[in-house]
């Protein structure tokens, strides 16, 4: 039995990372790895707490908070994805400060000054930041990046800025240029790692 839970801890912590480079978009992360029946990600999260998975509780946590309260505190959730009122305020608390620092860190991703990054064609929008083509560029890409999410986050999730239009990629954002979409591309890797760093904090695991 020792040998056969180290074996599901490997996986477990391969899809529940520790670290931030751990983070591969191109590896299942999440409730995805497991087989059969996919569990709610609340089934999940009462399991590492009951197990004391500690290194793998800040993941758990962010994958319960992503789809928002309807997900965490349904009604018709199965008992065994009924959080407990201690893990639920710390699962809310977590969603709260997440949600927010989605947005204010998104708009400042998308507002910023970008006189040290020239556009790279002349009809970008972004070349009159203040003009209502660049606003509506703005909107898009910013509605992209967090979206509703049903009042969940996704600010782990790396975003998609092209779309196939009429099979040519082009950005979400009309008329955007490469070298605008690559500095909201790098400014939003810097945006995840900084959130990542703090998942432990905000859903009160250290202390």
């Amino acid at each position: 039995m020792p040998a056969i839970r180290f074996q599901i801890l490997e996986v477990v912590r391969d899809a529940y990372p520790e670290t931030f480079e751990g983070l591969s978009p191109s590896k299942p992360l999440g409730e995805s790895v497991f087989s059969g029946r996919t569990p709610h990600p609340n089934e999940v999260l009462n399991l590492f707490v009951q197990q004391k998975l500690t290194s793998a509780l800040p993941m758990a946590y962010y994958m319960a908070t992503r789809k928002g309260p309807n997900s965490l505190m349904d009604e018709h959730l199965p008992h065994n994805a009924s959080l407990s009122p201690k893990t639920l305020r710390s699962a809310i608390t977590g969603l709260m400060a997440l949600r927010e620092a989605e947005l204010n860190e998104t708009h400042d991703l998308i507002f910023e000054s970008k006189s040290s990054h020239p556009c790279s064609t002349n009809n970008c929008p972004l070349r009159t930041p203040t003009g209502p083509a660049a606003l509506a560029a703005y909107r898009k890409v910013f509605g992209r990046i967090v979206g509703s999410s049903h009042l969940g986050t996704k600010v782990l999730q790396v975003p998609e800025f092209y779309e196939d239009r009429d099979g040519e990629l082009q950005c979400v954002g009309p008329g955007v240029c490469s070298t605008c979409v690559e500095r909201w591309g790098s400014g939003h890797a810097e945006l995840r790692r900084k959130v990542w760093a703090t998942l432990p904090d905000i859903f009160g695991l250290k202390g």
